[in-house]
């Protein structure tokens, strides 16, 4: 089939784009024809977004460039990542399938910050007779969904898929050189405002006051960094524990590789779970995630810091126990097993449209 995804946000930018990426990856790998468009930064006025065309993406094995919206007119489906306007997909009768990379109520909060229409837009997506299915990644929001979705039409997959040609535990690791400390803690999360990443830092700075030897690094940050952030950087700092401190940037998967442990605020296994456990990285996150090598009480400091105290003495005592588990919970982010469960959607998609153009 013809597969044309359309994305938002460009490389390292955010997950969102690193998933749609993939998921085009798995189209190919299955053999289909797969297009990427990257609308580029999205806003308000649908008018003024401008699609990255012939943009190379080479990382991991299969080179992606980026198409001109167009292409959609060859399309037997379209798949529409969350954040695309919709008039790039409404000048042809292709089937769409709707991917919500969202939280519902963080979809919610958007909008009800008057930010920008979200969750009324899924609503509004979801009512479309061209849009046969809506997939999120994540049993947590299916009975949020179903309040605006039709039960025949939402679709949950146990975990996004991540390509492990580039994602592994083999490859070059990042040097935290000076920075690093004996347990190099990364967090990766601190860009986000749809989690608390504010409480995993307190956590870390009570387990670097228990821990010696622990630097924690800080990855996506702010620049400048805002005030509030000095405070919990100069903390860091009092204790000889602050490590490095970066905005976005690529060839994550070194991070991931170079880091002891990956913490996150997550309830659910995003890519910032997902890709260092492919890299072989333990992850502590948030009580509900149940791919974390550890889940804690984030809104706890002390639980937090209990949790990096139980799994370094984990990977001191058993360190091979601790990479098998990994490696177990890293299976469920198989290109191929994404791309059985999608296939049979696509067959079934293909097969009930009518395209009323012909």
């Amino acid at each position: 089939m013809n597969i044309v995804h359309f994305a938002p946000y460009g490389v390292n930018a955010c997950g969102m784009y690193e998933a749609a990426r993939d998921m085009v990856v798995a189209d190919i790998k299955s053999g289909h024809i797969a297009s990427f468009v990257d609308i580029g930064s999205t806003t308000t006025d649908y008018k003024k977004c401008e699609p990255k065309v012939g943009e190379v993406d080479n990382r991991g094995d299969v080179p992606i460039v980026t198409k001109d919206p167009s292409i959609a007119n060859e399309a037997d489906i379209i798949v529409a990542h969350t954040g695309v306007p919709d008039n790039w997909i409404v000048k042809n009768q292709a089937p769409v399938i709707v991917i919500m990379h969202g939280r519902p109520a963080a979809s919610f909060a958007v909008e009800q910050s008057k930010k920008m229409v979200s969750y009324s837009l899924m609503a509004e997506f979801a009512s479309w007779p061209r849009v046969k299915k809506m997939v999120t990644f994540w049993e947590h929001h299916v009975d949020f969904w179903k309040l605006i979705i039709p039960e025949s039409k939402l679709v949950c997959f146990g975990a996004p898929p991540i390509d492990k040609s580039r994602f592994s535990d083999k490859g070059e690791k990042y040097d935290f050189g000076g920075k690093g400390g004996k347990w190099n803690i990364v967090i990766a999360d601190t860009w986000r405002d749809d989690v608390n990443s504010f409480e995993i830092v307190n956590g870390a700075i009570e387990a670097a006051k228990r821990i010696p030897g622990i630097k924690v690094h800080l990855f996506a940050m702010p620049n400048p960094l805002p005030q509030c952030w000095e405070y919990l950087v100069g903390e860091l700092r009092n204790l000889n524990s602050l490590g490095a401190i970066w905005g976005r940037r690529d060839k994550m998967e070194e991070v991931y590789r170079g880091a002891d442990i990956v913490l996150s605020p997550q309830r659910i296994v995003t890519r910032s779970v997902g890709e260092p456990l492919c890299c072989g990285t333990p992850v502590i996150a948030a009580n509900g995630c149940k791919e974390a090598t550890i889940a804690v009480d984030t809104g706890s400091p002390k639980d937090v810091a209990d949790g990096i105290e139980k799994l370094i003495s984990m990977m001191t005592s058993s360190l091979e126990c601790v990479q098998k588990n990994i490696k177990m919970q890293a299976e469920s982010f198989s290109l191929g097993k994404y791309s059985e469960r999608m296939n049979l959607i696509y067959n079934e998609v293909k097969k009930c449209h009518v395209n009323y153009a012909k």
